[in-house]
């Protein structure tokens, strides 16, 4: 039975960080009517969609933001109820809500818990004051550590925490000292990214007028190398780039995305990729609208909320077959890209694999398989510009 991972985005968060460029919108208090609101549109939206996944089996369900901790119980469990009736679950269905560590938010977990939430992802990002607070974060380090705790005692036994590194002003033992009480609170999972700088965010204005002070690229790769070697030490091996976990927790539904799996995206700029069918035989990636009032218009008038569509050409698909494997520790297998696209890795990027292999940034197997080196984890992204 083919499969599908469903995404419901819920866009309100207490404060934007001045880091994010996802579709968000700042709602101190979401009022009981917008929820409302938003909800029925999600569940308008999945009726709308759902026969593009007919005959899917659910793989994963991921309740992404925003924050999507701000919605009360009793609405998770509805939407939980609708994408779990509208698709036959999976045994063991993994069900993913982020949450931040607020005061409201921890004294909902035991109901999320009750609601279907079997997954909690935690946006700590640091345990340094000083550090959250040059993020722009709302919360403080003892409010991650209360949240941790809160997990625990309401039951998650599969807890995710975030945690960002290169951090403005954040030098290598601040973040040691992240990854030392990381460690002490056992958690199952962690996705550890380094700041990013999107284009137009308020960091990246300040970046361009050289106001914000960030770790340079030397501080920035000692600093990944160690998030690799402090967690794996303390039993979370890394699977992915940015994400570590204990054998048997890694991540169901982010692996889609890896793997190029369909998953069904719901609301408001959420991302979806259709299965392969006719006339596509790489699938459909659909992107909806990214603003809160033409993704509501647009559902509630009955033609959906879709912004972009794309067929992904065959050129596309190898290009993203290609990165999205090598990010995974298992890399990319030459075999399951053949039956793909009808031929090799190295018939498609003979040179570039000859010339990553021979600067010792990509290994390569006698069947052809491909993986990034350590030094090539490092160097990540210049590696991939060889293959899209």
């Amino acid at each position: 039975m083919p499969s599908v991972g469903v995404y419901l985005h819920v866009p309100f968060c207490e404060r934007v960080c001045p880091y994010c460029d996802f579709p968000v919108v700042a709602a101190r208090r979401l009022a009981a009517e917008v929820e409302a609101r938003y909800v029925a549109a999600l569940l308008g939206e999945l009726a709308l969609r759902r026969p593009q996944f007919a005959g899917s089996e659910l793989a994963s369900l991921y309740f992404g933001g925003g924050t999507p901790a701000l919605l009360r119980p009793a609405s998770i469990a509805r939407l939980v109820e609708a994408v779990t009736a509208s698709f036959p679950a999976a045994q063991g269905l993994e069900v993913t809500l982020e949450a931040n560590p607020s005061t409201l938010e921890c004294a909902r977990l035991g109901e999320f818990r009750a609601a279907g939430v079997s997954r909690l992802s935690l946006g700590i990002q640091s345990f340094d004051d000083g550090v959250l607070k040059r993020l722009g974060r709302a919360h403080r380090a003892d409010a991650g550590r209360a949240a941790l705790r809160a997990a625990r005692a309401a039951g998650f036994a599969n807890l995710s925490l975030d945690l960002i590194f290169a951090a403005p002003g954040q030098d290598l033992a601040a973040l040691e000292r992240d990854l030392a009480e990381t460690a002490a609170f056992a958690p199952e999972h962690v996705s550890s990214y380094a700041l990013t700088l999107e284009a137009g965010t308020p960091f990246a204005k300040a970046a361009s007028r050289g106001r914000l002070a960030l770790p340079d690229d030397d501080l920035a790769a000692a600093m990944m190398e160690s998030v690799a070697e402090r967690l794996e030490a303390a039993g979370l091996l890394g699977y992915e780039l940015s994400s570590f976990a204990r054998t048997g927790f890694e991540a169901v539904h982010n692996a889609r995305y890896w793997q190029r799996l369909p998953v069904l995206g719901l609301g408001q700029g959420a991302w979806s990729t259709d299965p392969p069918g006719p006339g596509a035989p790489f699938g459909v990636r659909r992107a909806n609208q990214r603003a809160l009032p033409a993704y509501l218009e647009g559902v509630e008038s009955g033609g959906g909320a879709e912004a972009e569509c794309e067929v992904l050409a065959p050129q596309v698909a190898r290009g993203e077959a290609a990165f999205l494997a090598l990010r995974t520790r298992r890399g990319l297998a030459a075999a399951a890209f053949a039956r793909e696209f009808g031929a090799s890795p190295r018939s498609f990027w003979r040179s570039a694999i000859d010339e990553l292999c021979a600067r010792g940034l990509l290994r390569e197997s006698d069947a052809g398989d491909l993986a990034l080196t350590a030094p090539g984890r490092l160097l990540a992204d210049s590696v991939f510009e060889h293959f899209v």
